[in-house]
């Protein structure tokens, strides 16, 4: 979501901002990871329906 290939590299470029939250960071990461999979899973399924009726 930041741009960066893994969520890895962006914790090893960001993590020193937080250095005692970064288990909060990792989460809220892969929350907002898995939100993003989830809508773009969505929005195929929306459209491959559209394409179908």
């Amino acid at each position: 979501m930041l741009g960066h290939k893994t969520a890895t590299m962006t914790l090893d470029h960001y993590g020193h901002l937080f250095p005692d939250r970064l288990d909060e960071v990792a989460s809220k990461l892969s929350s907002g990871r898995a939100a993003a999979l989830r809508k773009a899973k969505d929005a195929a399924k929306a459209k491959s329906r559209k394409r179908a009726a």
